[in-house]
């Protein structure tokens, strides 16, 4: 639970609707589940039934996520699965908290009896049970979920007093500028509990942020995963999640091994290439019709920097963007084994001939000294974390800009505004809303609390960016902002090691559609435009004309007012409505 101050500043955005919180899903049968059906049904909850088969773990994930993918699929559930099927729920969960209220994972393999042990969110548990006669499992199940319905809804247990009716604190919540805002008010720091997982505190200050980045006594040497549950070991590396669930000491080993290789100097050794590939997007779009600008060019470009960074050769281009965009999204796999050997390939390549990226940079300087296994994993790690922030970005940066019109012209007539604008995107934007936990190593104080040693520490980087002992008019883009010391990109030793070339990247994709397509506007009005609400908010589509004409500004002007008046969604970069 939330403990302190944070309980009343998060008070005005409490209530949550019962309807995403008082359903489960039994995903698979097993025994005691026809009982189990009717004893929920009994007590209040509705029940869904699913029909997902057994089968390797990955698969299984990926069949319970086309279960809350379905139409009818509650908004917001507490899963239930036996065997390999609760195992995969408990691993949708990290994934997707906004839709997983608990999770219940019967009969897993390597446990005996009922046991706590994990949690999903600081409001949602994950009870795993094995048991040999179903009645013991009926009625542990049951209990449990009477305890969660009377967190969730006090009504439940007449004699119990109602508690604060708080909206979980979930990923979600992490990137809500205004639920953020009143954290910080109430206190730079703030400590959660619960059950099955290590004490957790979230930092809300830009202060605080910065001091506790800085302090040597935070560190990365264990493998965690997004919901702050221990690294299964299960799988060699995990995809897209291989920047969260690395080794920290492996972690350190590789940031040194390229670091060097990435400064602001050999990022402009990069740059005419990323011009030029940038053009080559943009030359190949209708000037005078809708475009989705994010599939496109934002989440092309950054898997093609990627590639010039690396020396991948244009032809395998195809396989990296399938790779990144496709399989990395997908449940996580064996192992990405091809990937690993495709780089060893290219290593191989580089010891023969010498070329001018970061492959052949790395192994010129390193020559017979080479770790080339290293080399491997050091490049993987850049590509997982290097193609979806820079994406991230420029989406929602461009949707942000051509929805306030004022701060896109300043741009367009001001050339010379093309640098602050993109670390004003950058503050404003944030695209990873929550640092990466880490550690304490020791006990340390942070605004006048003291972090225990052991304990999980996290910043909200987005209310460090909204900061208003720090930045003025914090809420509002502006694109000419001098002083914008923003968090995005971390801080101290935990700072990123692509930032230099992430940077460059925004300055020409944003400063080449400015001087290219001054007019480019929204093709239905930015009403219309849909976020995907998880860890990080990005948008699942842009619509745009590059080159409209008079009629075709007014009628999405006309649109966007219609839509305003009707619509409730708010992007990830404006503070809710208080109510």
């Amino acid at each position: 639970m939330i403990a302190g101050d944070a309980i009343e500043a998060l008070s005005a955005t409490a209530i949550e609707d019962e309807k995403l919180s008082r359903a489960v899903v039994i995903l698979n049968r097993g025994a005691g589940s026809g009982r189990l059906e009717d004893e929920l049904a009994g007590s209040g909850w509705r029940v869904h039934l699913a029909d997902v088969p057994a089968g390797d773990l990955a698969g299984c994930v990926e069949r319970v996520g086309d279960v809350l993918a379905a139409p009818d699929s509650p908004d917001r559930a507490v899963l239930l699965g036996y065997g390999e099927v609760g195992r995969a729920a408990l691993e949708l969960a990290d994934r997707h908290p906004e839709r997983v209220a608990a999770v219940v994972a019967m009969d897993p393999e390597g446990v005996s009896g009922a046991q706590v042990v994990s949690v999903v969110d600081p409001y949602g548990s994950a009870l795993t049970f094995s048991a040999a006669a179903p009645s013991m499992m009926v009625a542990t199940v049951v209990s449990f979920l009477k305890e969660l319905a009377r967190r969730i809804d006090p009504r439940m247990d007449r004699h119990a007093p109602p508690p604060a009716r708080l909206r979980t604190l979930t990923p979600v919540l992490l990137n809500d500028s205004g639920v953020l805002g009143r954290m910080r008010e109430a206190g730079p720091v703030h400590r959660i509990d619960a059950a099955g997982m290590a004490t957790s505190w979230v930092l809300t200050g830009h202060r605080a942020a910065t001091a506790t980045l800085a302090d040597p006594g935070l560190v990365a040497d264990v493998a965690i995963t997004p919901g702050f549950r221990l690294q299964s070991p299960a799988f060699p590396h995990k995809g897209e999640r291989d920047l969260i669930t690395i080794d920290g000491g492996e972690h350190v080993r590789l940031r040194r091994m390229v670091g060097r290789y990435l400064t602001p100097k050999r990022v402009e050794v990069l740059r005419p290439r990323m011009q030029r590939e940038a053009d080559a997007l943009l030359d190949a779009l209708p000037r005078h019709e809708e475009i989705d600008l994010i599939a496109r060019f934002a989440l092309p470009l950054p898997v093609i920097v990627l590639c010039e960074l690396l020396g991948v050769p244009r032809r395998d281009r195809g396989y990296i963007h399938e790779w990144l965009v496709e399989r990395m999204r997908a449940a996580p796999p064996g192992a990405h084994s091809d990937i690993d050997d495709y780089l060893r390939d290219l290593i191989e390549l580089r010891k023969a001939r010498p070329s001018d990226d970061l492959l052949g940079w790395v192994v010129e300087a390193a020559g017979k000294r080479l770790d080339a296994e290293a080399l491997v994993a050091a490049a993987r790690l850049l590509m997982v974390g290097g193609h979806r922030a820079p994406t991230t970005l420029l989406a929602n940066g461009v949707a942000a800009l051509l929805r306030d019109r004022d701060q896109w012209t300043r741009l367009v007539q001001d050339p010379g505004l093309l640098v602050p604008a993109v670390e004003e995107l950058l503050r404003f934007v944030t695209p990873f809303p929550v640092g990466l936990a880490r550690h304490t190593s020791g006990r340390i104080e942070v605004g006048g609390r003291r972090i225990p040693e052991g304990d999980l520490v996290a910043a909200s980087l987005v209310a460090a960016n909204r900061d208003p002992s720090v930045f003025a008019d914090p809420d509002v883009l502006d694109v000419g902002r001098v002083v914008n010391p923003h968090l995005s990109f971390g801080y101290g030793h935990h700072y990123c090691l692509g930032a230099a070339l992430a940077r460059a990247q925004a300055q020409i994709a944003i400063g080449t559609l400015a001087t290219r397509f001054p007019r480019m506007d929204f093709a239905r009005g930015f009403a219309s435009l849909h976020f995907r609400q998880s860890r990080v908010r990005y948008l699942l589509g842009l619509p745009v004309v590059l080159e409209p004409d008079a009629r075709r500004r007014r009628d999405a002007s006309r649109q966007d007012r219609l839509r305003l008046e009707t619509t409730t969604q708010e992007p990830p970069w404006t503070t809710p409505s208080r109510g």
